[in-house]
């Protein structure tokens, strides 16, 4: 025996308070997008590094490895007070004639840049890879989430993070000579 439902009754219980939820968007005005995400970049000649064996030699049977930052990936989220902004840092690395140790250490830096210029945090982040058997490149890859306080979110966008390899100047000298060829 099936009894007959009340179809009125049982649409205003579940469908109509599911309905009405739906349009608390338009009853109260569009809700404003978030701002945009900050610029988030490598620094120029700072996004790459060859580290030599100790002594004079340059040359190709001195290079201990060659490191390169590839293209970043990354999102944002505003919070109440802060935005949090999350990067994905890919470094390929090739091992070079001169490394028989088959382990490289190399650092690189994020900093972040408020929209005055002035660099307010910087954060430095070692990396080691242990390259197995006859393997001679590896890709690297970092995750890193940095939080900026912000007293008005709107500012969020004039915000930079800035990326790249912790480098002595003479290194940072032979990335602009490269750079100029």
């Amino acid at each position: 025996m099936t009894r007959p439902t009340n179809f009125p009754r049982l649409f205003a219980i579940v469908a109509l308070p599911a309905l009405l939820l739906a349009g608390c968007g338009s009853l109260f005005g569009p809700s404003a997008p978030p701002p945009a995400c900050p610029d988030a970049r490598v620094v120029a000649n700072l996004d790459r590094v060859t580290q030599y064996r100790p002594g004079e030699g340059r040359d190709l049977t001195d290079v201990l490895f060659e490191a390169r930052i590839g293209d970043l990936a990354g999102e944002c989220v505003y919070d109440d007070d802060a935005l949090r902004v999350a990067i994905t840092i890919p470094i390929q690395i090739a091992r070079g004639p001169a490394n028989q140790e088959r382990v490289v250490r190399l650092e690189y830096f994020s900093a972040i840049q408020a929209p005055d210029g002035a660099v307010v945090a910087k954060r430095v982040f070692p990396v080691e890879v242990t390259f197995e058997g006859n393997q001679s490149r590896a890709l690297f890859t970092d995750a890193l989430e940095q939080r900026i306080p912000l007293a008005d979110l709107k500012q969020g966008p004039a915000y930079r993070v800035l990326l790249g390899f912790q480098l002595s100047e003479a290194q940072v000298q032979e990335n602009m000579r490269r750079t100029r060829r």
